[in-house]
């Protein structure tokens, strides 16, 4: 098993999204580094973390973050290398993705060798850096939420910030002869949507895959109207593309909105409404929660599922 190096630096909390991505850049693009990420800590200042399979060279780290440092105005910052307990990593992911039996999907990693439940849609999705395994409750909430649409087959449908691409791939399931646009801005997460594809034995032209920042790429924006928008993102991004999403739904659509906590559902329901969408039902699991949205000229469904 291969030894690994973490190496952590530590950013003030000032600065932006775009100077962190910067900085994470150098070890992610320039420095050969396995795996990085970074996040807010506790304090709120930022902590980015790269693992090398190899022990690196701090004064050259030192060196290729110098520019930066200067080009935001703030004092160098010392790294720690330290080496990651070596654990049976492949195990324990597998472990903690059993397969999972929602509504009909039958979602399940490479490791599984159970048999499928019988009349299941089977969604092989093996954990990775994408977000959308089917175990958290968003990406559960928009697997249950199109299994409702029981009506006319959705001919297009568009899996926006589509992660490991498991919402696009569902809807091809129960709908075989739809298209199916899955869009992220993140490029890792559009190579794994196409790895998973592979393995799902999907044709590329059933699933057409794009890197594009909302409708930005050609290829969604020539595929509206969408009968079908799944959007897992988060509230605020929600909110501030609903102006996008509305004009690009088909005229009897569906909108899946998704990674909404509880307390975020009524702000992104009010800017859905400023452009004429409807809720038509709402899925709660936990402390997240579901909206299915529909133009108000479809009319509306005030149900509520609850689930744990």
């Amino acid at each position: 098993m291969t030894a690994l190096q973490s190496v952590v630096l530590t950013l003030p909390s000032r600065l932006d999204d775009r100077a962190v991505a910067s900085f994470e850049s150098v070890f992610s693009e320039l420095l050969d580094s396995a795996t990085t990420s970074f996040q807010r800590d506790v304090t709120g200042d930022w902590q980015i973390e790269a693992l090398f399979t190899f022990t690196p060279d701090a004064a050259i780290i030192d060196q290729m973050l110098a520019p930066l440092y200067q080009y935001e105005s703030i004092a160098p910052v010392p790294i720690s290398i330290s080496l990651v307990e070596q654990r049976d990593w492949l195990a324990e992911n597998r472990a903690a993705f059993p397969p999972l039996h929602i509504g009909r999907f039958w979602v399940y990693g490479s490791h599984v060798t159970t048999r499928r439940p019988a009349a299941s849609l089977p969604l092989l999705i093996d954990a990775s850096l994408a977000f959308g395994s089917g175990t958290h409750p968003t990406t559960e909430g928009c697997l249950r939420a199109i299994q409702m649409i029981r009506r006319v087959a959705p001919r297009r449908v568009l899996d926006m910030g589509c992660g490991s691409a498991i919402l696009a791939m569902a809807a091809l399931r129960l709908w075989p002869s739809c298209q199916t646009i899955a869009a992220d801005n993140d490029p890792v997460a559009v190579r794994v949507a196409a790895r998973n594809r592979a393995l799902n034995a999907i044709a590329p032209g059933k699933m057409r895959l794009a890197v594009s920042h909302g409708f930005g790429s050609r290829i969604v924006c020539n595929h509206a109207p969408h009968d079908l928008v799944l959007a897992n993102i988060l509230a605020g991004p929600l909110c501030r593309m609903a102006p996008d999403f509305a004009p690009r739904l088909a005229k009897g659509g569906w909108l899946v909105l998704s990674g909404i906590l509880n307390g975020q559902a009524s702000a992104v329901e009010a800017a859905y409404r400023q452009q004429s969408l409807r809720v038509w039902h709402q899925i709660r699991i936990g402390d997240w929660t579901t909206i299915i949205m529909r133009p108000s000229a479809v009319g509306t469904m005030p149900q509520l599922w609850g689930g744990r």
